[in-house]
């Protein structure tokens, strides 16, 4: 037990040993690497459609199954094993900055995949050649805000979030 917790008469949070540490840490790097991967996919895909103005039948059903089936599998499964080593580690969930802005941000590309780019593949599976612009632009997003997450992930900046006083 550490001294401050001794003193507020708590318990010390209990941590992760150094291998499953490692091996979690090991699970969400790689996970993160693949959600980057096949967001650029996402990206990829109807930006050659449209440049190149074939038929955009294989690049959707690919989209359709990279953005239904893959990446909901990685975001979900990175945004876990992120939220089990910030409980398991000394950085935890809500301490510092950083974690609180990729986290912010891995949900931000979570939800707008959801509530936009879905229906938008839907929509180009039906025929919509209008929506690809879209798609491209969204993926763009996507890219820069993940891209942003491994930024802070390496760069750690921001330090700690204050702390509330209380007055007795």
């Amino acid at each position: 037990m550490t001294a401050v917790a001794e003193r507020a008469g708590r318990t010390a949070p209990r941590r992760l040993a150094r291998r499953p540490r490692a091996a979690l840490r090991t699970v969400h790097v790689l996970l993160a690497v693949a959600w980057t991967g096949a967001s650029l996919v996402m990206l990829v895909l109807p930006l050659a459609v449209l440049l190149q103005g074939t038929d955009a039948g294989f690049a959707v059903a690919v989209m359709d199954t990279v953005g239904n089936g893959t990446i909901p599998f990685l975001a979900v499964g990175t945004v876990l094993s992120g939220a089990a080593l910030g409980l398991g580690t000394a950085w935890g969930l809500f301490r510092y900055r950083w974690v609180v802005a990729k986290t912010v941000l891995a949900l931000a590309v979570i939800v707008s995949s959801v509530a936009l780019t879905t229906g938008w593949v839907d929509a180009a599976a039906a025929g919509d050649r209008s929506v690809l612009s879209l798609l491209v632009a969204a993926s763009v997003l996507h890219q820069v805000m993940l891209l942003g997450a491994t930024v802070l992930s390496v760069e750690k900046p921001g330090g700690r979030l204050g702390r509330r006083r209380t007055t007795a």
